[in-house]
């Protein structure tokens, strides 16, 4: 009768059950490479997810200020932070936390601002209590430079990054225009462009930026 016994492993196949001192090296050598390439790079993936959240936010903005033309028959004629704080105190949108942290920008630490103090349900629902502290974005300075009419042309620009005491983003602002673009501005770019000079590291935002769009944004 055959025997159905299966054969013995032999030492040598016992001992390929691990990894050899010389393949653990080598794994460990080739985590220590790539974490020297992707470390320095952490930052960068992490600014470039704010941006993006950012533009969302100004996508969301934008149609919050289109249900307020609908509603209103006409878009906010506050300005600065009351610009696009309106769609909040006048009940454009429902007062909730996921809505009031919209009207920010995530690439700024919320204890910066006047509202890390504050319950997000107290950041915009007041009028005369809104000023520049209140929001890391800028808003439209309707006082001087009211719009006409809306949805507009693509050169308006509505809300944008204030960039107030340094970038919200690392090299980038970003923009809301009143056509529902949202357009982002490099450094690097502006620099090459001549907008900015060499050793300026901000895009100003408000009366005193290098391009006129910016320039009918108010910080407060």
């Amino acid at each position: 009768m055959p025997s159905t016994s299966q054969p013995l492993a032999t030492p040598r196949a016992q001992a390929r059950a691990g990894f050899t001192l010389i393949e653990l090296l080598a794994v460990i050598l080739i985590i220590g490479i790539l974490m020297t390439f992707l470390l320095p790079r952490i930052p960068e993936a992490i600014d470039a997810a704010k941006v993006t959240a950012c533009k969302k936010n100004m996508g969301e903005i934008y149609n919050g200020l289109v249900i307020h033309q609908t509603k209103r028959n006409r878009a906010p004629n506050g300005s600065g932070v009351r610009f696009f704080g309106s769609l909040i105190y006048k009940g454009i949108w429902e007062n909730t936390p996921s809505t009031a942290k919209k009207l920010t920008c995530p690439g700024v630490d919320i204890g910066a601002l006047t509202i890390g103090e504050l319950d997000p349900l107290e950041w915009f629902a007041e009028e005369e209590l809104l000023d520049g502290s209140y929001s890391a974005y800028a808003g439209r300075d309707c006082s001087e430079y009211p719009l006409r009419k809306f949805p507009g042309s693509g050169n308006w620009a509505l809300v944008a990054d204030d960039n107030d005491g340094g970038n919200n983003h690392d090299t980038t602002t970003v923009v809301l225009y009143a056509d529902g673009s949202v357009r982002s501005f490099d450094v690097f770019e502006e620099r090459e462009k001549g907008n900015l000079g060499p050793e300026e590291e901000l895009l100003i935002v408000g009366p005193a930026s290098p391009l006129e769009e910016l320039q009918k944004l108010s910080l407060d």
